[in-house]
Order: C-alpha cells, then sequence, then structure tokens
C-alpha cells in the first residue's frame, strides 16, 4: 500500500472513530437494567420514559424499584423522593443526588 493509500486509510479510521456514538452513562445504564429487572416485561426505557405510562408500572412495582435502586447503590431513599418523580431521568438524577449526599448512604 503506498503513502496516498495508507492517509486514506487512517482518514476512513478517524471519519469511522468520530461517528461512534459515546458509549451510554454507566450510571444510567444500571438504572435501566433495574427497570427491566422489576418490569419483568420486554421494556426499552429512554430518559424519557415515564414509569407510570409508558413503563407501565405499578405501586408495588415502584416499591420494588426502590428496595432495588437502594440496594446497587448503597443509598437510603426517603418515601417520598421517589413520589414525585415521573421519567427515567428523573429517577436517575434524584438517585445520583442521593449517591452524592454522604448522609444519605446506607
Amino acid at each position: 500500500m503506498g503513502h496516498a493509500g495508507r492517509v486514506r486509510a487512517t482518514f476512513l479510521d478517524l471519519v469511522q472513530t468520530s461517528d461512534a456514538a459515546p458509549p451510554p452513562d454507566p450510571f444510567v445504564r444500571d438504572i435501566v437494567d433495574i427497570l427491566r429487572r422489576v418490569s419483568r416485561l420486554p421494556i426499552e426505557p429512554t430518559l424519557d420514559s415515564e414509569l407510570l405510562a409508558d413503563l407501565g408500572f405499578d405501586s408495588l412495582q415502584v416499591l420494588e424499584l426502590v428496595g432495588e435502586i437502594e440496594d446497587h447503590f448503597k443509598i437510603t431513599v426517603p418515601p417520598n423522593d421517589l413520589a414525585r418523580v415521573r421519567t427515567v431521568a428523573q429517577v436517575a438524577a434524584e438517585v445520583r443526588a442521593l449517591v452524592a449526599t454522604p448522609e444519605r448512604r446506607a
């Protein structure tokens, strides 16, 4: 392969690499995995998915979700904290805030 061929191959490698989607946030990925496990149905949550309306969670599943989140992230979730969240993004933000608060760690 000549110089022009090597330059073209390097350019194509760079273009393919730059087009790749960034890896998902591992924190959000863990929450989505917990949601899938608690749901027991084939769901594909997005950050905008609402727990009740879109994912079909009922009140017992929300309680199970809280328990799973507490166990996984080693935190204590106050009863009212997750009661006011509706979307996966809001759950992630609330859990991230609790993880960052030392007195909320279990």
